[in-house]
């Protein structure tokens, strides 16, 4: 019973993470008039779905990853479909700017007032902006320590083989509740969020900062880039980007078959 309960929080830390990020996407692109055509938690076929307004809100079966489905999004399956004047393409740039990086800001947010919940029940009776700056602080402590990751795999001071997947996270988020308690269950948590807003701001086709690159890169020619060539580079990202999810769950399979 135990197990079952701590897998199944360390699935919510998960799935709260998503539903953060994404949701920054569909709050952005609402309030900047851009039509939502979905927004689900999970993958895999739909457990419950119900249209709200013009977006179709859905819970999927698997409980890993999630999507804001925008209109004009799938113009590399439907390449012959014109986006209408509130399709995501049709945007202003600015708009489109706010939209993508609202799911990374979102990331960045909850990981600070998770840090600033802590600081708060940990040291009682301290000043509210000292709490605030030295939760501020742990934030980017986090946020730097995730470069620093970054930096040593590229450079090879650590091997792929370090790699972890979800099934790596979602064992140390057991291993947190079970050894060390909710606090550091709840830091781990915020220690992710910072993780996946850094990681979605690496300027890598098929992420949020790749999207924003090719922004960037239309602000400079002052034109679009032809959205079927974006679409192709994205989805080849994509899979590269799945491959190594792939592999470093395998890591994550061997480390528990030689424990």
């Amino acid at each position: 019973m135990q197990t079952f309960f701590t897998l199944l929080l360390a699935i919510l830390g998960f799935s709260v993470l998503i539903l953060v990020h994404e949701a920054g996407h569909c709050i952005a692109a609402k309030l900047c008039g851009v039509q939502v055509n979905e927004f689900w938690l999970g993958m895999g076929p739909s457990l419950v779905s119900k249209r709200i307004g013009e977006t179709v809100y859905c819970l999927k079966l698997f409980p890993i990853g999630g999507a804001c489905v925008m209109e004009g999004e799938d113009l590399l399956e439907n390449p012959g479909f014109i986006p209408s004047p509130r399709s995501f393409p049709r945007a202003k740039r600015w708009k489109r700017f706010v939209i993508l990086v609202a799911g990374v800001a979102m990331n960045f947010l909850i990981g600070y007032l998770i840090m600033l919940v802590l600081y708060f029940v940990s040291n009682p009776g301290i000043s509210f902006l000292r709490v605030a700056r030295a939760a501020m602080l742990h934030s980017v402590d986090y946020a730097q320590l995730v470069w620093r990751s970054l930096y040593e795999l590229v450079t090879g001071s650590v091997g792929m083989d370090q790699l972890s997947g979800p099934v790596g996270v979602t064992g140390a988020m057991m291993d947190m509740v079970v050894n060390y308690g909710f606090k550091q269950y709840a830091a781990l948590v915020a220690f992710i969020s910072v993780n996946l807003g850094v990681m979605n701001l690496l300027p890598i086709p098929g992420l949020d900062g790749g999207r924003i690159l090719f922004l960037l890169i239309e602000a400079v020619r002052r034109k679009p880039m032809r959205q079927e060539i974006e679409g192709y580079i994205n989805a080849a990202f994509m899979l590269a980007l799945f491959a190594v999810i792939i592999y470093a769950t395998g890591n994550d399979i061997m480390r528990m078959i030689a424990r």
